[in-house]
């Protein structure tokens, strides 16, 4: 009743031409979410119901953009940023202590068990469910402890609130586009933990989270 149909469409900052001021607004919004709307808080979550209380890991991140959740996580966590463009990646590069790395998330430039946990936000839905089981499955196969997802769960609330930030021009052009998109090309928790059983893992577990997120966990 609350889950609208799941529409795949482009978003427009994954286009390498997008302007560049444009590009980089849109980049400050998905910080500002992150810091004040629940990202960061919830994104240590997820590592620490994979991890445990794990004082120190090495954590890769793939579709990190600017690495400012990565720079989040405490000093003694070892942090690697990877994302397709490189625009993302040197935005603000100066004010992170990320190792940044351009790669494919389909492909993972790293050996296997190079990292203690891969993780990923709002970068899930991006994605087919074929395809997402290729990439967890890869990421599986780089992880020594296994994978730590969240994205926005697929509602109608996050969807109505995504176009309210467009319609009051709280946030730029690219982001007021991408925001309800995103929400659309989203999955339900249930969604989530299906393609979660079709990748090789030790354990798997979906966690619903506030304010409409979902986390995936896989085990190795």
């Amino acid at each position: 009743m609350f889950t609208p149909p799941r529409i795949d469409e482009p978003e427009l900052l994954d286009e390498h031409d997008a302007p560049r001021p444009e590009m980089e607004r849109s980049l400050r919004d998905l910080r500002f979410i992150n810091r004040w709307l629940g990202g960061i808080r919830i994104y240590r979550r997820v590592i620490r119901l994979l991890l445990g209380d794990r004082k120190s890991a090495t954590v890769l991140e793939i579709g990190a953009g600017t690495a400012d959740l990565l720079d989040a996580l405490p000093r003694d966590f070892k942090t690697i940023a990877l994302d397709f463009n490189l625009n993302h990646l040197l935005y603000l590069r100066d004010r992170s202590r990320a190792m940044r790395v351009v790669g494919d998330a389909t492909r993972l430039p790293f050996r296997n068990d190079s990292v203690d946990v891969v993780t990923s936000a709002h970068f899930f839905h991006h994605f087919s469910p074929d395809e997402n089981v290729n990439i967890l499955t890869d990421a599986m196969r780089v992880a020594r402890a296994g994978v730590a997802i969240n994205d926005t769960r697929r509602h109608y609330a996050p969807l109505l609130f995504m176009r309210l930030m467009g319609a009051l021009h709280l946030v730029g052009r690219i982001t007021a586009y991408d925001g309800p998109a995103s929400v659309r090309r989203g999955y339900t928790v249930r969604e989530a933990l299906a393609i979660g059983q079709r990748v090789p893992a030790m354990k798997r577990r979906a966690v619903h989270l506030v304010p409409f997120r979902f986390g995936l966990l896989l085990w190795k």
